[in-house]
């Protein structure tokens, strides 16, 4: 079981687990919404032994243990995986709609009415939240960590002058970045501090801060990192284009969403218009319309979801920025690439291996 299907069953007695949860244990066929049994058979696992595959947003009962304090009346509903949950969580419904949750790391989910696999394995498709539908994702390892490494490690200034003015460290590390002009002075930051994940999914990879000067600032560099993250993003979201899918607006949410001018380099970046919501904990207000509807609240999850989730903020892109930066995310692509193609990446990594500096 699943940490989630271990406390249904400790709560009721119950076997389950959803479809999007367990879209991700390499057991289930996301096109069948059933176990696949010739990976089970291979593998000599007894599927009567797994939970029972239901669907999200399912009152599965009512509290049978006496180890809790609840009210013995309170419903038990089928929640969703994290991601999934957050894309309902910002209206992400129907076609065209996508997310961009930035904490730790960057998810980008896409709305699909059927599933879809990338031929070249570079992105992930799994059920969603919602009944009969199904998600694309990438994945991005470290972005708002690596401007976190950078608060940590060289913004000690904006650390003190952020406890001076009792501001968050962040704020002042991104009006710090806002004095950079666009470009970061010709600083190019590519985020795979812990190797690359979507769209190339190489653990070699390592992170690289490109161009440094004499003449750079700290600001530059932080700019820079805000850049390379939206950089990331794109290549990703080009790949979606690649798959058909068609995006219409770019739905911001998690901590790093709480940058207005971050959000403005996402837009012009993407040449996309892009939202954040009133509530950015997504997450839990995705998981709270699946309980609502397993209640009998809503009778329909997505129509739950586009009556719940409110936009508070747009950007829309400057058409100008939005030119500029196609030639440097070109510089980025190519460096990456270059440094792939020349196996740099895992000769370093081999190197320091042998070495033991790593």
């Amino acid at each position: 079981m699943l940490v989630s299907d271990f406390i249904i069953y400790k709560l009721t007695g119950k076997y389950v687990s959803d479809f999007s949860n367990l879209s991700r244990t390499m057991l289930f066929d996301i096109n069948k919404l059933k176990y696949s049994e010739d990976i089970a058979s291979e593998l000599e696992i007894d599927l009567d032994k797994m939970p029972d595959a239901i669907e999200s947003g399912v009152d599965i009962g009512e509290i049978a243990t006496e180890e809790t304090l609840f009210d013995k009346k309170t419903l038990v509903v089928t929640g969703a995986g994290d991601q999934q949950a957050a894309a309902l969580g910002v209206g992400v419904v129907s076609p065209g709609r996508i997310k961009l949750t930035t904490g730790t790391g960057s998810f980008i989910l896409a709305y699909l009415e059927k599933p879809n696999f990338d031929p070249q394995k570079r992105v992930l498709c799994s059920c969603h939240a919602i009944p009969g539908a199904w998600i694309q994702e990438a994945s991005i390892f470290t972005s708002g960590a690596f401007l976190r490494w950078f608060r940590d490690q060289l913004g000690r200034d904006e650390c003190i002058k952020a406890e001076e003015q009792n501001q968050d460290p962040y704020v002042i590390l991104t009006e710090e970045a806002e004095k950079s002009p666009i470009g970061a002075n010709g600083l190019l930051a590519i985020p795979h501090l812990v190797g690359a994940g979507a769209p190339y999914w190489n653990p070699y990879a390592r992170g690289i801060i490109y161009g440094l000067s004499l003449g750079h600032k700290r600001r530059d560099i932080v700019r820079a990192i805000l850049e390379g993250v939206a950089f990331e993003v794109k290549k990703n979201i080009e790949v979606f284009g690649e798959l058909g899918i068609e995006t219409k607006e770019l739905r911001l949410t998690g901590g790093g969403s709480r940058s207005d001018f971050w959000n403005q380099i996402y837009s012009d970046v993407l040449g996309l218009t892009c939202v954040r919501n009133l509530i950015e904990e997504a997450t839990s207000l995705g998981a709270a319309i699946l309980a609502a509807t397993g209640a009998g609240l809503f009778s329909d999850i997505a129509k739950a979801a586009e009556n719940v989730c409110k936009v508070e903020n747009k950007w829309n892109p400057d058409l100008n920025r939005h030119e500029f930066y196609q030639d440097i995310y070109q510089l980025s692509n190519d460096l990456y690439k270059y440094l792939n193609e020349k196996n740099f990446y895992k000769t370093y990594i081999n190197t320091l291996q042998n070495k033991k500096l790593v």
